[in-house]
């Protein structure tokens, strides 16, 4: 069965980037797009979206994709590289599934919150006023 995706590169159209502007944009019928010979003339199955940051400068490209994964239509991949490059890849199995902006991973929303209490638990106990009296109390001592 196809897959409608959108197709489309930010570097040649900027309504690509995020926040996406999908309402002018072509889309494609992917069961029409050339099977490719280094992937063994698969079929497209899936639209994918990668933002790409190189030095600072953010691509996204949005289009067919070839290669199923567990994590499709859950998770983006995240890679980083030399010379500030860093790339999110997200997958979907839906028409037009590539309109969205790139998801979290699921694994570092539980790191990003444990990083913010983290930061944020010196001010927070400097700011309680039932810490602050034990800390400069005469009779605290670190021994």
């Amino acid at each position: 069965e196809a897959i409608i995706c959108y197709q489309c590169n930010s570097e040649y159209d900027p309504r690509c980037g995020d926040p996406f502007d999908p309402y002018s944009l072509g889309t494609v019928n992917c069961s029409f797009q050339p099977r490719l010979e280094h992937l063994n003339r698969l079929e497209p199955v899936l639209c994918r979206k990668i933002s790409q940051k190189v030095y600072g400068k953010v691509r996204v490209v949005r289009g067919c994709g070839y290669i199923t994964d567990k994590r499709d239509d859950a998770d983006c991949l995240i890679r980083s590289g030399t010379h500030d490059v860093r790339a999110v890849y997200c997958a979907c199995t839906g028409d037009l599934c590539n309109s969205a902006e790139s998801r979290t991973p699921s694994f570092l929303l539980p790191l990003t919150s444990l990083l913010t209490v983290i930061l944020t638990m010196p001010s927070f106990l400097l700011s309680c006023p039932f810490v602050i009296p034990v800390l400069t109390s005469p009779h605290f001592s670190i021994a």
